[in-house]
């Protein structure tokens, strides 16, 4: 005959909460691992272009400067070997915008963007893929054409 033992009780309540813990939790993940993923909601404005914080990319290239803009002039003489090109971001394959990393005379490059001055005379007028373009004004063709030089090692 079996007797009535209350010591085993607590044991087997426990045992009973923490099996229906088990199956709750593989309910929960296996309803959770099967629904489709949740797409993140919008928020703010609409996907676009940023604007390219040209000094900030100046300073990643190794420039020390502030860039010159916002109608700011320099005085420089208005020669094709005064300028030299070294480096551009141009946003889009034939959109004209971006900026370029140019060095005027024997000082450092400054970067400017496309409507920026860089000299009494000459604006930027336009960038592409591997050069720019500078003209005495946005509307009038362009009386300097800058090219990168050509990357050493690589083949066409």
């Amino acid at each position: 005959m079996r007797t009535f033992n209350p010591g085993l009780w607590p044991a087997r309540l426990s045992t009973l909460v923490l099996a229906a813990l088990a199956a709750a939790s593989v309910a929960y993940w296996g309803l959770r691992w099967s629904e489709p993923p949740a797409t993140p909601r919008f928020q703010g404005e609409p996907f676009g272009q940023r604007p390219i914080d040209t000094a900030r990319v100046a300073q990643v290239l190794g420039a020390d400067a502030m860039p010159v803009g916002n109608g700011a002039v320099l005085a420089v003489p208005n020669t094709s070997s005064d300028y030299k090109l070294e480096g551009v971001i141009a946003q889009g394959f034939s959109s004209g915008r971006g900026s370029a990393l140019i060095a005027i005379g024997r000082d450092k490059a400054k970067p400017y963007k496309v409507g920026d001055h860089l000299s009494d005379d000459l604006v930027l007028q336009s960038v592409s893929a591997r050069g720019a373009a500078l003209a005495p004004d946005m509307a009038a063709p362009a009386s300097v054409e800058l090219e990168l030089p050509p990357l050493d090692g690589v083949k066409p």
